[in-house]
């Protein structure tokens, strides 16, 4: 049995350093390769470093991948001992929502497309439908945001505004059943603050323009950066990725941002969500993004925190 408690924090005061993992979507054999490449070595089926540091992972380990339900074990069984964190990712949620029922609904509709979205979970699941209740259960404890000492952690975007929403009504930074339910309600303050925190700031395109998502859906919102831009920037300089895509990619950017820039001067914050690819960068001198895509044949990527406030690009490795 794995067990679903909140185990202690890992201190990265006094973690020797902390290894941050980008979204996994069910890639086991990936997340093995590229724990060996970090230096991690198992015993038991567990990975720890020999000069004793901590792995965080920003969330999403479920979805798409061939191998979801090995994925969750693993981290489940870090976590459970203490040698990592999770935080909360959009997939994670989603999944929670579509298995949600309440009185009239399930909190996430049982569209075609969000069929899709979970197919491979619920398939990898399919034989051991407890374990996907104790999976589910165990999603629940994970926080929807970290804030360790000099270090920051969130799915998709930090906004302080709703991180200040979410310690004064989830003190615990954890998914709590009525918050579920509330979140599921477009327009209430919970479902803002997830969608802002777990799917991050969005821009509809002008002149109705669109685009085809990752997973072949028109889109006519993209993903908005969040961190500081060019006051002259393009269309291209604020979007995270697909601008090449774009008509208006050249055109000036003169939209209102949905919130306030992540400041310069504030801790590193990572994360992932964002479907990157090319050559591993950092987003910001004080943000980066760890998602490259693994389940579009991209990389598993992390990187080698050790207490720096000003990041570095060379501390990024991969698992291919």
């Amino acid at each position: 049995m794995i067990s679903n408690s909140i185990p202690a924090p890992l201190n990265p005061v006094s973690a020797p350093g902390i290894d941050l993992i980008g979204d996994l979507h069910g890639h086991y054999q990936e997340l093995l390769t590229l724990l060996d490449r970090l230096g991690y070595i198992e015993s038991e089926g567990q990975y720890r470093h020999p000069q004793g540091r901590g792995l965080i992972f920003v969330g999403d380990l479920v979805d798409r991948g061939p191998q979801v339900r090995e994925t969750v074990r693993l981290v489940r069984r870090l976590v459970g001992s203490g040698l990592a964190r999770c935080v909360l990712g959009n997939h994670e949620y989603n999944l929670l929502c579509y298995v949600s029922w309440v009185p009239d609904r399930f909190l996430r509709a049982h569209s075609p497309r969000h069929a899709r979205q979970v197919s491979a979970t619920l398939a990898a699941f399919a034989d051991t439908p407890g374990e996907l209740l104790e999976t589910l259960d165990w999603f629940k404890t994970l926080p929807l945001y970290l804030e360790l000492p000099g270090l920051r952690v969130v799915h998709a975007c930090w906004d302080q505004t709703w991180i200040d929403y979410l310690r004064q009504h989830l003190p615990n930074g954890r998914l709590e059943p009525g918050f579920l339910l509330e979140s599921s309600i477009p327009g209430s303050a919970a479902y803002q603050c997830i969608e802002t925190l777990l799917k991050g700031w969005e821009v509809t395109l002008p002149h109705g323009l669109g685009y085809l998502d990752a997973e072949g859906n028109t889109r006519h919102e993209t993903r908005l950066r969040w961190w500081p831009q060019p006051a002259s920037a393009t269309w291209a300089d604020w979007l995270v990725s697909g601008a090449e895509a774009l008509a208006c990619k050249d055109q000036p950017f003169d939209e209102e941002v949905p919130g306030r820039l992540y400041p310069s001067d504030a801790p590193p914050v990572f994360c992932g969500h964002y479907w990157l690819s090319g050559m591993p960068r950092l987003q910001a001198p004080n943000v980066c993004c760890l998602d490259y895509s693994i389940a579009k044949g991209g990389r598993l990527m992390a990187y080698r925190w050790d207490g720096e406030q000003v990041l570095d690009p060379a501390k990024l490795t991969s698992s291919g």
